[in-house]
């Protein structure tokens, strides 16, 4: 019983205690202290206006139009870096600390008339506005005022630092950008140290181009890509805002555009061309940047860009022959017929086919086959890649041992397309860095009078398709002759009197 009334006396004086602490200490039912205020809010896709005044007067507007960001008053397209930076570094800012409210002098912290105001417009008729000051002695954070409202707070540097940039600095610098997939031509003229010269190259299916000057022929499509992303990557490191009259022709005469090194033109099947001329060298900073003037299109702008594209464009037309010349696709072969003849030491021949069928390889009798051989057989052939061209309009192909070849092979799509592979005698090897030898051979497509050199693996798959088509024809004759004795036995007399 003591033991007890000791307990409950000690239960009673803690709470007692617990009641004098939060008097004299009510904060501690206050929870966890908050943490620095959250100033904005928002979903970055609801921005649709950012308006930029400045303490000289100045006013800077970036607005949404049609699903494109622009300058309002100019006709400049706004730099996406630029707009997703706003949108980015405003949407969630939250204060670094809390400095003054209601300072008596604004101006100690660049703030009152000597601020920055920005004004954010939403979608739905919201605003935010603000005024951006100066940065703090250590130059780590910026002040800030959200309006309306008194209380000066600082935030990170990025988040508003970018502000007093010149106009410039918001404009978008890629001046030449498209969609390279909507590209249907590049037609240029090119005057550089070999005088005028012409390049012509048309899309004439999906991932096939064909170069039509200054030589007729298959152009590689990686390579006419880069071509491609050469002009639409361009980026201006400066602009100039060209005159008009005679002071535009002479600036123009003296950037070297009144007859540029290269103009250039893409065309499209969506939307209209786009044209680029490229003219003289421009001053740069830094002289590993070879910068040249450049116009696009009837723009009143000149740009300043990296000149790298003029060597893409000048390179030797053979640089951008297409290489695959075998021109179909792997994955759209169905059927693979293929003949082999000896060749030297070698007598294995003989003539077999596969079909693709049910999602398997299957031959000619329906039997599927074992193993990766036709697939392997069609992807090396579908994608084969010349090494080098050696002769475009060869008139006698028993020369390259291609009149009787050692090996003809024709693939199928489903539309019943066919390209005919001809292999043929042995070539010059290709050495390779480590001084050992690749063997080559001579190949032509039927139809097509140029000779090419290729790698030997191109033979060595179309061997491993006839060495196993004639292992399963040997099993399939002697099981054929088994069943033919089979047949043609006499019946034990044992059987007779079992089956009468």
């Amino acid at each position: 019983m003591k033991a007890f009334r000791g307990t409950l006396l000690a239960a009673v004086a803690l709470v007692v205690l617990a009641v004098v602490v939060l008097i004299m200490r009510p904060e501690l039912l206050e929870g966890e202290p908050e943490g620095p205020p959250r100033l904005f809010e928002f979903e970055k896709h609801e921005l649709v206006r950012v308006e930029v005044s400045r303490p000289d007067g100045r006013t800077l507007a970036l607005a949404e139009q049609d699903g494109r960001w622009a300058i309002e008053g100019t006709d400049f397209t706004a730099g996406r870096s630029m707009v997703n930076r706003v949108k980015h570094q405003l949407h969630d800012l939250t204060a670094r600390a809390t400095v003054v409210e209601d300072p008596e002098q604004p101006e100690l912290y660049g703030l009152g008339e000597n601020a920055i105001r920005v004004k954010l417009e939403m979608r739905d008729g919201d605003s935010l506005e603000f005024l951006a000051g100066d940065p703090n002695p250590s130059s780590v954070s910026y002040y800030i005022q959200p309006l309306p409202g008194g209380v000066v707070y600082t935030v990170k540097k990025s988040a508003v630092d970018y502000y007093s940039l010149t106009l410039d600095e918001f404009r978008e610098r890629r001046f030449a950008t498209f969609d390279s997939k909507d590209a249907t031509r590049i037609q240029a003229t090119l005057r550089l140290d070999g005088g005028p010269a012409s390049l012509d190259i048309e899309r004439v299916g999906d991932r096939e181009w064909e170069m039509r000057a200054p030589v007729e022929m298959a152009a590689n499509d990686d390579k006419v890509r880069r071509l491609l992303g050469r002009v639409s990557a361009l980026k201006a490191s400066d602009f100039e805002e060209l005159p008009e009259g005679a002071e535009r022709a002479a600036r123009i005469t003296a950037a070297g555009l009144d007859v540029p090194r290269a103009d250039i033109t893409i065309r499209f099947g969506s939307r209209d061309p786009v044209r680029v001329q490229v003219g003289a060298d421009a001053p740069s900073d830094n002289r590993l940047e070879e910068l040249a003037y450049m116009l696009i299109d009837d723009d009143d702008t000149l740009y300043v860009a990296r000149r790298g594209l003029l060597e893409e464009f000048a390179q030797d037309p053979a640089e951008l022959r297409n290489r695959r010349v075998v021109r179909m696709k792997a994955d759209d072969v169905v059927s693979v017929d293929a003949w082999l003849r000896t060749d030297g030491d070698d007598d294995l021949e003989g003539n077999h086919g596969v079909r693709f069928a049910a999602e398997q390889w299957l031959w000619r009798d329906g039997v599927p086959v074992p193993g990766s051989t036709p697939e392997r057989v069609a992807r090396t052939l579908a994608d084969l890649e010349v090494d080098r061209f050696v002769e475009d309009g060869a008139t006698d192909l028993s020369a390259y041992g291609l009149a009787e070849p050692i090996a003809r092979v024709v693939l199928a799509d489903a539309e019943g397309a066919e390209r005919v592979v001809l292999i043929g005698a042995e070539g010059e090897p290709l050495i390779d860095a480590e001084g050992h030898p690749r063997p080559r051979r001579f190949a032509a497509i039927e139809g097509d009078p140029a000779v090419y050199l290729v790698d030997d693996r191109s033979l060595n798959v179309v061997r491993d398709l006839i060495r196993e088509g004639n292992r399963k024809a040997k099993k399939d004759a002697e099981k054929a002759a088994r069943r033919e004795r089979i047949d043609g036995a006499p019946e034990p007399e044992a059987d007779r009197e079992a089956y009468p």
